[in-house]
């Protein structure tokens, strides 16, 4: 594959988990998406703040590692033996279960609506701020991860995607609970 083909087939998959995501908050009401689980699991309204968020860090890291490259003409950033988790490992939860770190964690925004609408033009705002970079060549740029570890830029993005369908996963999990409100 060429890097743009790698590049626009990341984001593919990334865009595609984020319009799952967006599909299954169409069918929640804001009575719903308030509700807050007595598990002390997150509501629905504090996962979606909680993606909005890891987004914009998202987006900030990728385009700071980027510019770092092209500043120090370094792209490849790889470390042979490093810990590193794929991508269908990653979908499947083998990390367990991860804490948001604090920068990452719901702040009390209450316009769900409006943060479920912004969902998908975050993502496109992200794949045109990186879109300088497509047609460079991405795969040896690891961008580390404490948590997932030596992914390279192309995982990075395809992770934007698995990290919103975790999400819906955990979502979906809160409208089976008892006492879930009804539409």
């Amino acid at each position: 594959m060429t890097p743009e083909q790698r590049f626009d087939a990341m984001f593919e998959s990334a865009v595609a988990d984020r319009r799952s995501l967006v599909r299954f908050l169409d069918g929640v009401s804001e009575a719903q998406a308030r509700w807050k689980p007595p598990d002390g699991e997150w509501s629905i309204l504090e996962g979606l703040e909680h993606i909005l968020l890891t987004e914009a860090f998202f987006q900030t890291t990728m385009i700071e590692a980027l510019r770092g490259a092209e500043n120090s003409g370094r792209w490849d950033t790889t470390q042979p033996g490093a810990f590193k988790m794929t991508l269908e490992a990653l979908r499947r939860r083998e990390q367990g279960q991860v804490d948001a770190p604090a920068h990452l964690l719901p702040k009390g925004r209450t316009d769900f609506r409006p943060m479920a609408a912004g969902l998908l033009p975050a993502r496109e705002a992200t794949r045109e701020a990186l879109l300088p970079w497509r047609a460079r060549d991405l795969g040896r740029l690891v961008v580390p991860s404490p948590r997932y570890g030596a992914l390279n830029a192309y995982e990075r993005i395809g992770y934007s995607g698995i990290h919103d369908a975790l999400h819906q996963e955990q979502m979906e999990r809160v409208t089976r609970q008892p006492g879930y409100p009804g539409r």
